[in-house]
């Protein structure tokens, strides 16, 4: 079942580039041919956001799309997208 995902995109692997990194054999096969996507859910948080992000000990929601369109560090990402087999990834594709 597709999810909404909109987020900010910390980092993008283009897909010539995806034998350079060490991916989960799994989602560099899923990859092949596509981007790999990396992105904080629900996009920039603001400052006091961040701050209280900081005083409850937690961490930013990061998730990882495969694409099939390049996107640049600090894009917004709004995409429909199944999730995988892997925790935490979806494809777009």
């Amino acid at each position: 079942m597709a999810e909404s995902i909109r987020g900010t995109v910390i980092h993008v692997i283009d897909p010539d580039d995806i034998d350079e990194h060490d991916l989960d054999p799994v989602l560099a096969e899923r990859a092949a041919g596509n981007y790999v996507t990396v992105c904080r859910r629900g996009g920039s948080p603001s400052l006091i956001q961040r701050v209280w992000t900081v005083l409850r000990g937690g961490s930013i929601d990061a998730v990882t799309v495969v694409t099939d369109e390049a996107y640049a560090d600090g894009d917004a990402i709004d995409v429909d997208a199944a999730p995988t087999e892997l925790d935490g990834v979806y494809d777009a594709t």
